[in-house]
């Protein structure tokens, strides 16, 4: 009798766990859940607002989600984590968004990833979205000369839009030294809550003497009234003889144009283009750090120009263009900075062509557009690294286009400008959403018609710039993707040119080289937004 009651128990215990078990595997049959970020919006130097979405619950409820963040370079998880945002329990009945307000270090690179799960024993992560907050930067714009022994400064502060406040700012200047400090001559011109351009006309100078100037301002983050140490812009040296000069970061190879540029982690990289001896295969490599210029490994495809370069992760891609045949390109080449070497990839899906564009969003890769000699082609074509292959998305809408400028704010991909079928220069401006495989067209540019122009992004807020439309351009145009609006920021700092290279590293852009009136171009400038 004993023996069937335990049997008895025993059975019933199997029977409640198989019950268990099967409710379990319904409701992960029912619900396929995947976490997304769908925004992230600067709200201070130190603090972000993330936005989320949670697809496929059609029953029972998560038991957590939220956000999770690291300064390291793998992805977060909910055990490995330097930061973590936890929303708790969401029912299929709730809207299914969800943000949070993040204070966070600033001047610091953050990967993100939003995550949900049913049990707490699965989890389910977004793909990383990287972001660095904000920083006080002071730049040193120029120096112009006046008249007699006068010159007139002129700089501007960043970070002010975000809550900081400069309690003092100026200029100082030396005859001795490269890199003046407050030690040396100086002017406090008080104190500055925004981030317009300042000017300063120093007199009495001494002639035929070199004189060293730079912007500085000495910070306070006002809600939190923590004071920073002084920051100092860039030193600008006046030659004594009516003329200055800005501390050079040329880039390493010779003058060119049609030239390829991208940025993987904190370096930036150029490569291929046209110039002094015909086509180039060379690579350089920049580091911001120590503003200096460094010679890698040839690009394994050859010499060309007219081709399209971007990065994913930790490795860099060049493809397509025109090479020493004057034949059109569809091979694909992936660059490997820790072992500098290249290995070709798989030819591009949609075939030959030049003057396209790409882009990254997230791991995949974007190539579209451009011609194949005979046809302006408008096919679009994204590239998954972990399988190497390429799959056909929806054709660019904005139709058959040469010499555009696309880029990427890590969500959507944009595409504007160029040349299309009937040789018609254009400014509309074209939004990819790779979630939905389909394009909206946004705000046309604001600088208008042209080709040859350069694209980055800074963070959310995507940057356009030079080109050529009846004569070679210097403008930079910043736009909003949250207002779909356009503003003109400061023109670039050297001459005005077309098929320039452009790239951000962090947040700051980056162009140089290009076509100029005259001649090729071997410069390099910092844009600060």
């Amino acid at each position: 009798m004993r023996t069937i009651r335990l049997f008895r128990t025993f059975f019933l215990l199997f029977l409640a766990l198989i019950g268990f078990s099967c409710e379990k595997w319904k409701l992960a049959e029912e619900n396929f859940i995947q976490a997304e970020i769908t925004g992230l919006d600067s709200l201070a130097i130190d603090s972000v607002r993330i936005s989320g979405l949670i697809r496929g619950l059609k029953s029972g409820q998560l038991r957590d989600h939220g956000f999770v963040w690291t300064t390291q370079e793998a992805p977060p998880e909910i055990f490995f984590n330097e930061g973590s945002s936890s929303l708790g329990i969401k029912t299929k009945d709730e809207e299914q968004i969800f943000s949070e307000t993040l204070k966070l270090e600033p001047n610091t690179r953050y990967l993100f990833r939003a995550y949900a799960t049913l049990d707490k024993e699965e989890y389910h992560y977004s793909e990383s979205f990287e972001y660095r907050t904000g920083s006080a930067e002071v730049l040193t714009l120029g120096i112009d000369y006046q008249q007699g022994l006068s010159l007139e400064v002129s700089g501007r502060l960043s970070g002010t839009e975000k809550g900081l406040v400069a309690l003092k700012h100026g200029f100082c200047w030396s005859t001795t030294d490269m890199h003046p400090t407050l030690e040396d001559d100086f002017v406090d011109l008080g104190i500055r809550r925004n981030n317009n351009v300042f000017t300063y006309t120093a007199n009495s100078l001494q002639a035929d003497t070199p004189y060293h100037f730079r912007a500085y301002a000495i910070f306070t983050l006002s809600s939190f009234n923590f004071r920073l140490d002084t920051i100092f812009g860039q030193a600008f040296t006046f030659d004594g003889d009516l003329q200055y000069s800005i501390p050079k970061r040329d880039f390493g190879g010779e003058i060119r144009r049609f030239a390829v540029g991208f940025a993987i982690g904190d370096k930036g990289y150029i490569g291929t283009g046209s110039g002094l001896g015909g086509l180039k295969k060379d690579l350089w490599e920049y580091d911001p750090q120590t503003d200096s210029w460094s010679q890698k490994a040839d690009f394994g495809g050859g010499e060309r120009y007219y081709a399209v370069g971007f990065s994913i992760g930790q490795k860099g891609y060049i493809g397509t263009g025109l090479g020493e045949d004057s034949q059109p390109k569809g091979d694909f080449w992936e660059y490997d900075p820790q072992t500098d070497s290249w290995a070709q990839k798989a030819d591009l899906g949609g075939g030959i062509r030049t003057l396209a564009i790409g882009f990254s969003i997230g791991q995949k890769g974007y190539i579209g557009t451009g011609t194949n000699v005979s046809i302006k082609l408008s096919d679009f074509w994204e590239y998954d690294p972990q399988i190497d292959s390429w799959s056909q998305k929806v054709d660019f809408s904005g139709g058959g286009r040469t010499a555009a400028v696309g880029f990427s704010n890590g969500l959507k991909g944009y595409i504007g400008t160029g040349s299309d079928v009937d040789y018609q220069l254009r400014k509309d401006f074209w939004e990819y959403d790779p979630q939905t495989d389909s394009w909206a067209q946004k705000a046309d540019f604001e600088g208008g018609e042209r080709t040859g122009a350069v694209g980055f992004a800074i963070g959310q807020k995507g940057y356009i710039g030079t080109g050529h439309f009846a004569e070679k351009h210097k403008d930079i145009w910043e736009y909003d993707p949250l207002t779909d609006t356009w503003a003109q920021r400061l023109d670039f700092g050297g001459e005005a040119r077309s098929y320039a290279v452009g790239f951000a590293i962090g947040d700051k852009g980056y162009i140089g080289t290009g076509d100029g009136d005259f001649s090729d171009f071997n410069d390099f400038w910092n844009y600060f937004p």
